[in-house]
């Protein structure tokens, strides 16, 4: 088996649980009076998947690096599946949001050890391969984002909540037979050093897009009805198609745009040109989201912000792999990462979001929003690129 065949069922698991964990997002009316939970209330169920990154994300890499990451993504796969069937087969907010954090959990331990996945499969294209991993992610996403709407209006709220069920199955079977086939080589090796001060500033990007990308689509539905006065059903059927755009953009970016500048030998230049189109998309999408009613400029902000920000994410996390030539603490470095970045999702979408549902408060979040991402922006010219000396800070 190549090397890239390898990794295709590891990327249908990153796409099953994208898909299983925003196709919620479309739905945040419809589950909020299901189970006659506040829209709020909904967002903090879509957060799971944050607060599971936070919480598992460094017990994630940290096996990954000790025992191998076959271990991780065999757990991810059996959470998974359990939790995406439980939350489908209950009616209580304190049942569901229980089985979400089960289902949640799988995320970490699929994602948060990429980089030893990366380093142990092919060093030399570690930006290449975190960089599909992670725009794979967020393909389904965008692919539950736009089908949670669609689903449901076809089918009804609970047979849309088996769908990602059937899909984990389906990864499952299908790693089963591959996992094998995975490098074991940096089992056991010494995690010393694995955090270097210069990561501090990757984790500041990682936690602002992140967080950003999640708050945008969590709050969609909601903030067009309430700002914008569009009904219950147009407000859904929007917010599915904005959502949607968002992280098909951010699959697509983080895809095409960091092996193009690895191949080209310009990551540097990358880095700083992702980050400045992602502070002049997040303007956009600003712009259009609280001060305009066209749905065609804000599709074009979500999207651009998605591609431009989830690029610049990606390489940021790619980053991290450079303080060190081990994959075992490579591994370990983007959990790290991760962790922060989704500490973020859990925190900023709950306590930032809810400013854009009045308009008395909306320049407040957009005030708050435009400070971080200048200063992710800030930090891209300092970020680690492999050409730079390992024994640096």
């Amino acid at each position: 088996m190549s090397q890239w065949t390898k990794l295709i069922p590891y990327w249908f698991l990153l796409f099953t649980i994208g898909f299983g964990w925003f196709i919620l997002a479309p739905l945040d009316p419809l589950l909020a009076a299901y189970l006659k939970a506040s829209p709020t209330a909904i967002i903090v169920i879509i957060d799971a998947y944050g607060y599971a990154m936070a919480v598992i994300g460094m017990v994630a890499g940290y096996l990954a690096s000790r025992i191998t990451v076959k271990v991780t993504l065999y757990a991810s796969m059996t959470l998974s599946a359990i939790g995406l069937l439980g939350r489908a087969l209950v009616s209580d907010y304190t049942d569901f949001l229980l089985f979400a954090l089960i289902g949640a959990s799988a995320y970490p331990l699929a994602l948060a050890p990429v980089g030893s996945i990366s380093s142990s499969i092919n060093s030399k294209r570690s930006h290449t391969i975190i960089g599909i991993s992670v725009g794979i992610l967020f393909i389904g996403l965008a692919a539950g984002d736009f089908g949670g709407s669609v689903l449901s209006s076809l089918i009804g709220l609970q047979p849309t909540l088996l769908v990602p069920f059937f899909l984990s199955l389906v990864a499952a079977v299908v790693l089963v037979f591959t996992l094998g086939s995975y490098p074991r080589y940096y089992r056991g090796r010494n995690l010393r050093g694995s955090f270097k001060p210069g990561m501090l500033r990757n984790w500041w990007v990682g936690f602002t897009v992140a967080s950003l990308s999640v708050m945008f689509g969590a709050i969609a539905a909601t903030v067009l009805q309430n700002l914008h006065g569009f009904s219950i059903g147009m407000s859904i059927s929007y917010s599915g198609l904005l959502g949607g755009l968002a992280f098909l953009g951010s699959g697509l970016g983080a895809i095409i745009i960091p092996p193009l500048f690895e191949v080209s030998k310009r990551l540097r230049k990358g880095l700083v040109l992702s980050a400045v189109l992602s502070f002049l998309s997040v303007a956009f999408l600003l712009a259009s989201f609280v001060f305009s009613k066209a749905i065609a400029l804000m599709a074009f902000g979500f999207f651009a912000f998605g591609f431009f920000g989830n690029a610049y994410w990606s390489m940021a996390l790619t980053s991290v792999t450079k303080y060190s030539d081990d994959p075992a603490t490579s591994g370990f470095s983007t959990s790290m990462y991760s962790v922060i970045a989704n500490a973020g999702v859990s925190v900023v979408p709950v306590f930032l979001g809810p400013l854009f549902y009045e308009h008395r408060f909306a320049i407040y979040g957009v005030a708050i929003v435009i400070v971080m991402v200048i200063l992710a922006a800030l930090v891209s010219p300092f970020l680690r690129v492999k050409e730079d000396a390992t024994d640096q800070p």
